[in-house]
């Protein structure tokens, strides 16, 4: 496929796309990576063993295609990347993205005007990449929000240099999900994180109901073992980045939403109280008061993004999304009890993975 070649090659930038059946939306992806004006040395895509005909789409574009030898998930695939590149800044892209034009050279501009940056993280754009709905909506509009927001980490549209990815030991393998978030909380304490509302990526979210849940689910399963685990490195004081928050007015560490979880799901467990006498409604009208004053501040964002109705959506959504998290986090404390309790949570298990024999693209 020929690529325009209106902006000069940077040799500082490789990009690293891991891809796992994402047939719907890896071209628009590729197609916005060499459409940077910024534009990298290296774009390394990992197929993690698609079966939908996505690596056919890889090779129509000059980039340099790792096949892993075995579905291994993100942290695997990103870490095969990584070991295939050379190049001293990392730029990791989801399949399901399309970046802005100017995505890396925002990230770049806010790695280089920022001492000891250790982390340049984007957002998503408000709206999706591909409108299939509005639970996708829904989905695009709160990661827009909360990203601009949050001192988690997130791997999505975000820039690494390699040193403070090999000083931090890669990706932990074991990780199906939340392995970004895990990568953050074994930085060194010496490095900066910046969060930058000007790296923009539109994103193709899920768009079914019961999907959406699930994946939330299944994500806040994890969060209690990286959570008991970056507590211990946080206590030694050696981890744990700095925040640099540019462009989003924050620079707090947040909570996770305990509060919010805790409140959606109180709505829902009492709701039977009404059938037992109409003057316990007001139970789950108080935890719901609770839930939607804990959630004001995005509800007023969607409101003015998309009107009324939009927001009475986003709350319906944002009920059933948080009492997924709870539940799965209740799922994980079990878990992460049983797992530190019989000693197989701890060390990390991080470093890279070996590169399999991979050529460009065409070759």
């Amino acid at each position: 496929m020929d690529m325009p070649d209106e902006s000069p090659w940077q040799p500082d930038v490789a990009v690293i796309v891991p891809n796992y059946n994402k047939r719907k939306t890896l071209r628009a992806c590729l197609e916005s990576v060499y459409a940077q004006t910024y534009r990298p040395a290296e774009v390394i895509v990992v197929d993690d063993v698609s079966t939908d005909g996505s690596l056919e789409i890889a090779r129509e574009f000059p980039c340099t295609i790792v096949e892993s030898p075995r579905n291994q998930g993100p942290a695997g695939a990103r870490n095969l990347g990584v070991a295939r590149s050379s190049a001293p800044l990392l730029f990791f892209v989801d399949s399901d993205t399309a970046l802005a034009p100017d995505a890396i050279a925002n990230a770049v501009r806010e790695y280089r005007a920022t001492p000891d940056c250790g982390m340049v993280q984007g957002i998503y754009a408000a709206e999706p990449l591909y409108d299939d709905g509005p639970v996708e909506r829904y989905r695009v509009l709160c990661e827009h929000y909360e990203r601009s927001r949050t001192t988690a980490t997130f791997l999505s549209c975000t820039l690494v240099p390699r040193r403070v990815f090999q000083e931090a030991g890669g990706l932990d393998e074991r990780l199906r999900d939340g392995e970004d978030f895990e990568f953050g909380t074994r930085v060194p304490a010496r490095y900066r994180l910046v969060v930058s509302t000007a790296v923009v990526t539109r994103a193709d979210d899920e768009d079914r109901f019961w999907g959406c849940l699930a994946e939330r689910f299944v994500r806040s399963t994890t969060l209690p073992v990286i959570m008991v685990r970056a507590r211990r490195l946080r206590e030694e004081g050696k981890v744990g980045f700095q925040l640099h928050m540019i462009g989003t007015g924050q620079h707090r560490r947040r909570k996770p939403p305990r509060v919010s979880s805790a409140s959606a799901t109180a709505t829902f467990l009492t709701l039977p109280l009404v059938l037992a006498s109409p003057w316990l409604s007001a139970v789950p009208a108080a935890t719901l008061g609770v839930f939607l004053w804990k959630n004001r501040g995005f509800l007023g964002f969607a409101r003015r993004h998309r009107g009324a109705g939009f927001a009475s959506w986003v709350a319906w959504m944002q009920l059933c999304f948080h009492t997924a998290f709870f539940t799965g986090a209740c799922v994980g404390l079990v878990r992460a009890a049983w797992t530190l309790g019989r000693g197989r949570g701890e060390p990390v298990r991080t470093g890279m993975s070996p590169v399999p024999s991979a050529g460009r693209a065409g070759e």
